[in-house]
């Protein structure tokens, strides 16, 4: 049995829980699938639970059984034992803690397999979009650079070959966001954000891509706090792509005039008003707008409850 701490930039802590070794190897696919060919038949993969999706795909597709835990189990843990945090600690605290306790790990299945698949391209697709907006910022700059240079009929095609290299990026976008829109019909949950007016492709896979498994949360309060919905008290963290994709949902609906939710925006609008008059009009829509995205987190941990409780695991 193996137990991994991944890290995209930094390498990849192995700690091979029998022979008390850690082996440490870069964070990339190729690595991975180099140490996983040398292994001599199935056996279990521990992860903390939230990220390093590709890693646990590789190892389920090469035949072996993956499970991951929440990591404040790790971190309680690893506060008993009274550790210093850090990669290689990490991996050797979720191997032992998994020889004590392998009950209290969640089994990776067909579900998170869908899941882990739309996790992937969503990153992917939000990487392009970072680098094409990276890009049009660097162009606009160029523009007026270039103002100010005589190039003598030079500019023009400095600019050009900039516009093709956004163009570029712009098919890389759409073509990831089709491939996203297909792996989305695969999981459960595509038919209730299917129905709702004005939710695409970047909504749902976010949300699902960053909540994962509903059951991973306590109750629809733990996940309104890793979703940043509940004020924040001292160094607490949230899960900012999801906190986006909740943003987007809201701004969505609005233009779209979604039924029920464009709804509940407007009473919220008139309530908050009503309440607070001294309140600024943006004051009072962050608010109305913020109250519709706990609504519809809730809404979306109810619904992956159900699935989750249902056959396909």
């Amino acid at each position: 049995m193996y137990a991994i701490d991944w890290a995209v930039k930094k390498e990849l802590r192995i700690y091979d829980v029998q022979r008390d070794k850690i082996k440490s190897i870069p964070p990339t696919l190729e690595a991975f699938a180099k140490f996983l060919s040398k292994l001599k038949g199935a056996t279990n993969f521990y992860f903390e639970e939230g990220g390093g999706d590709s890693f646990k795909l590789q190892a389920r597709r090469t035949g072996h059984e993956v499970y991951t835990i929440p990591g404040k189990e790790i971190k309680e843990y690893r506060d008993k034992l009274g550790l210093t945090k850090s990669d290689v600690v990490d991996a050797v605290v979720i191997g032992k803690f998994a020889k004590l306790y392998p009950g209290k790990f969640y089994q990776f299945r067909e579900l998170d397999e869908i899941t882990a698949r739309i996790a992937i391209l969503f990153k992917g697709r939000k990487d392009i979009e970072q680098t094409l907006v990276r890009q049009k910022n660097r162009l606009f700059a160029l523009k007026m650079r270039l103002e100010l240079v005589s190039l003598d009929g030079h500019k023009a095609k400095i600019i050009k070959r900039a516009e093709r290299v956004i163009k570029a990026l712009e098919s890389d976008f759409e073509g990831q966001t089709r491939l996203l829109e297909i792996v989305l019909k695969d999981h459960p949950m595509s038919g209730y954000f299917g129905k709702i007016k004005g939710v695409g492709p970047a909504v749902a896979g976010g949300m699902i891509s960053t909540i994962k498994r509903a059951g991973r949360f306590d109750n629809k309060g733990s996940l309104r706090h890793y979703a940043g919905m509940v004020a924040k008290k001292g160094d607490q963290k949230f899960q900012h792509d999801l906190k986006r994709a909740l943003y987007f949902f809201c701004v969505s609906i609005i233009k779209a005039r979604t039924p029920r939710w464009r709804k509940l925006y407007d009473d919220m609008k008139i309530y908050y008003q009503d309440k607070h008059p001294d309140w600024k009009k943006g004051h009072v829509n962050n608010y109305a707008m913020k109250f519709v995205e706990t609504k519809f987190l809730d809404q979306v941990y109810s619904e992956m409850k159900k699935i989750e409780g249902g056959e396909l695991k």
